[in-house]
Parts: structure tokens; sequence; C-alpha cells
């Protein structure tokens, strides 16, 4: 094989390799376009709109099960809740009681346009962790299902919920909670009632 053949095949290599390179870069987002791409990710849609409904003053009736199979403790709380960062999150405030003790919880909830979930956060003053979760809406059954995941305090690993909540109209929805009971089984771990009060 002739030296000659050698640099032209090495040649031939090297431009292949530019032109492959020169493409990949071609494919590539502007500087504009990327901006763009940001831009629409950021904005609130409708379903920011959605969720700012539910801004406001609630009554909260909750139940909350020890044992699955006896009678739930019932107590009283309100929650406020209003949308901030422009529209992007609504931001709760909970204060009632929750076993005979004083209960007091934040939260946040938005809509992640890039996951296309509806994701949030809930931490409360009987804990020091702070549990997130992501769901759909289910608009036909007028739902919003999240599955979300705490450290137990019991275990120290990690344990998985689901919460349902069930939008009976723009001034009342039910929001359950379930989880794995010792033996477990999937069963409702609290349910709270909310009626608009403004």
């Amino acid at each position: 094989m002739s030296a000659t053949f050698l640099h032209r095949a090495g040649l031939l290599a090297a431009t292949v390799l530019v032109l492959l390179a020169g493409s990949a870069f071609a494919d590539e987002p502007t500087h504009d376009e990327m901006m763009k791409i940001y831009l629409k990710a950021a904005a609130p849609g409708p379903e920011h709109a959605w969720i700012a409904k539910h801004a406001g003053k609630w009554n909260c009736t909750m139940r909350s099960w020890m044992d699955p199979a006896g009678e739930p403790m019932v107590s009283q709380g309100v929650e406020e809740s209003k949308m901030i960062l422009d529209g992007r999150f609504l931001s709760t405030e909970f204060n009632g009681e929750n076993m005979g003790m004083p209960f007091t919880g934040r939260g946040l909830m938005g809509y992640d346009n890039v996951k296309k979930k509806y994701v949030g956060t809930w931490l409360d003053n009987m804990g020091t962790g702070i549990m997130s979760y992501e769901g759909d809406y289910d608009s036909a059954k007028k739902e919003l299902v999240c599955k979300g995941e705490f450290a137990d305090a019991a275990t120290g690993q990690a344990m998985a919920c689901t919460m349902v909540t069930r939008f009976l109209s723009d001034d009342r929805h039910v929001f359950e909670m379930w989880g794995p009971s010792p033996a477990g089984d999937n069963v409702k771990w609290m349910e709270i009632e909310y009626n608009r009060a403004r």
C-alpha cells in the first residue's frame, strides 16, 4: 500500500469527520431558539390557570386513621392558598389539629411544563422531611392522582403514598392519602374535606 494512498485515505477520513461535525453543530439550536424553548417551558398555561381556581380560604375537616378498621380521629382546620411567582405555583398554609396535637403545614403545587406533570411538595410540624409528589389530572373523573414519597421515621426507609383529590365543585373538594398498612395492605391514612370560606 503506497504512502500516497494512505495520505489520500487520511485526507478523506478527516474531511468526512469535519462534515459530520459541521452537520451536528448545524442541528443544534441557536441561542435565540434556545431562549424561545426556555421561555415557553417557563410560561404559565391552562394547567396553571386551573390550579389558580383553588386559591382562597378553605374550612377543612380532617379524618385520620391509626387503625384502618377503626373509627377515624376527626379534627378541624383552615387552609389559605395563593398563587405566587407570577401564577406558576399555588402556595398553601394549613393550620389545625392532627391526632389531638396542633398541626401546621406548608405546601407548593404547580404544573411542570417539561415533565407534563402536576408537581408539589409538602412539609409540616410533625416531621423534618419534605415530601415531593407528581401526578396527572383526569378531567373525566375530575380527579388529581399523585404519587409521593417521604422518609418513614420508624424505618428510615422511603415510604410511598398515593394522593387523590376529587373535585366536586369549584367550592368543594376532598383529598385522600393512601399508603401501606403494617400488614402491607393499601389503606386510607387520611381524608380532608375542603369547603370554600372565600
